[in-house]
């Protein structure tokens, strides 16, 4: 009788054993929230706004008075604010207006030197660029003024509205001309004076060639 009791408890424990075995198996099955999120963000926007997806998104316009860049940013919770996606892709749009110039500037510095044998200590591209993005950070980048806005809203992981921005901004040519030049100027004075003081002949010849390049219009050297 209690080999019979015992064969029945340990069979009793064996199927509690079998169910709590499947209950566990079920209640560790691998989720399926990452597949569910991936889903979400590589999903097609809930809507747009305008409707109409605008030209100047894919190509920027090109104007005889203004400089335009488009800027983006996303996806953000909110659209608007200090925080929002249209703030953080205004501040896209002027980074890419100060990277630009100060890109153009390393480049024909470089070339610049190259041609004339000036070397880095007379004339340091690098340092040159750097010059004239703080320069246009300074005098122009708040200038960089938005026009249109095209939002993007996605659903999030929470099923919240995520907001992506483009933005049109544009800024006047004739602005950055004069921020240019002006800061040329000062560059090509500050050349001069030191090759009026320096008694090295080939070192003296060096820093009249960076003059040059400084002086008259910039922007025109750097193609705009």
């Amino acid at each position: 009788m209690n080999a019979k009791k015992t064969v029945g408890t340990i069979a009793a424990i064996m199927i509690a054993a079998a169910f709590t075995g499947c209950a566990s198996q079920a209640g560790t099955a691998p989720s399926n929230r990452p597949a569910r999120d991936a889903a979400i963000e590589q999903s097609k926007p809930i809507r747009t706004e305008p409707e109409q997806r605008p030209a100047w998104v894919d190509s920027v316009p090109d104007s005889p008075a203004t400089l335009n860049f488009i800027g983006s940013a996303g996806r953000y919770a909110t659209a608007t604010g200090n925080t929002g996606a249209r703030y953080y892709a205004e501040e896209n749009g002027r980074t890419q207006l100060v990277d630009y110039y100060g890109t153009l500037m390393v480049n024909q510095a470089r070339t610049h030197a190259a041609t004339y044998g000036i070397t880095s200590d007379v004339l340091a591209p690098q340092i040159a660029g750097q010059q004239l993005n703080e320069r246009i950070a300074q005098n122009v980048a708040q200038a960089l003024a938005p026009r249109s806005y095209y939002t993007v809203v996605y659903l999030d992981s929470t099923n919240r509205e995520a907001f992506e921005v483009y933005v049109l901004m544009e800024v006047d040519k004739a602005l950055v001309r004069r921020v240019i030049d002006n800061y040329g100027q000062e560059q090509a004075a500050d050349y001069a004076k030191k090759a009026a003081a320096e008694q090295d002949a080939a070192r003296r010849q060096q820093l009249e060639k960076a003059a040059d390049f400084f002086g008259g219009n910039l922007s025109s050297k750097l193609g705009f």
